[in-house]
């Protein structure tokens, strides 16, 4: 599901449908500490759910944390490319 994740926040014309993306993620990095946390301690705590998540947040957060995790995934994404005749005009030189 995460590897369609961009695509589904660009492409979706329905806003609703990216917020119920966002909170998905939210939730899913929001549990891999309380994971890391009861494998390590014998207090176990409680997974979050999307719905605690969505009570927890406002839609206009919600849509904030959409554009910053859109606007990781591109810098995650980014790359530098050199063509051959850049290669080649450094190692004349």
């Amino acid at each position: 599901m995460i590897e369609n994740l961009g695509t589904k926040l660009m492409k979706t014309e329905n806003f609703e449908m990216a917020l119920d993306e966002v909170v998905w993620l939210i939730t899913l990095l929001a549990n891999q500490s309380i994971l890391i946390h009861n494998l390590k301690n014998q207090d176990k705590r409680e997974l979050l759910t999307e719905e605690t998540v969505e009570l927890l947040t406002s839609p206009l957060e919600l849509a904030a944390y959409k554009d910053a995790i859109m606007e990781a995934m591109f810098k995650g994404t980014k790359r530098n490319v050199e063509s051959e005749d850049d290669l080649k005009n450094t190692t004349a030189e």
